[in-house]
């Protein structure tokens, strides 16, 4: 394995790892961390809303490490890429349409 293969792999544990955080978090969190945070009255269900950002977050990682151990160096930074930024704009609508509608009071 080369540097490029460990850098997406390790790009993979950092998504994963705020996954968990999201998990854990008593508090609303959103996949978004430049905007306000949601409030906990603006949600049905807190913990479940947490938990399903989570999954999300934790498939949206393990995609990244898959791709590090099954692609060469010659390829893996650029699927890397490929997947980050079609991918980030796939999470953030799976968020949008099922997570945030699902469990919003609005």
């Amino acid at each position: 394995m080369t540097t490029e293969n460990y850098l997406v792999i390790i790009i993979g544990f950092v998504v994963i790892a705020t996954g968990i955080y999201h998990y854990l978090s008593q508090k609303p969190l959103t996949i978004y961390h430049n905007i306000r945070p949601i409030l906990a009255k603006n949600i049905t269900d807190v913990a479940k809303h947490n938990h399903a950002t989570a999954l999300l977050l934790f498939i949206y990682g393990l995609i990244f490490i898959l791709e590090g151990f099954i692609f060469n160096q010659t390829i893996v930074l650029h699927i890397a890429i490929f997947t980050a930024v079609p991918g980030i704009l796939i999470v953030m609508a799976i968020y949008e349409i099922f997570i945030r509608r699902k469990y919003s009071t609005r």
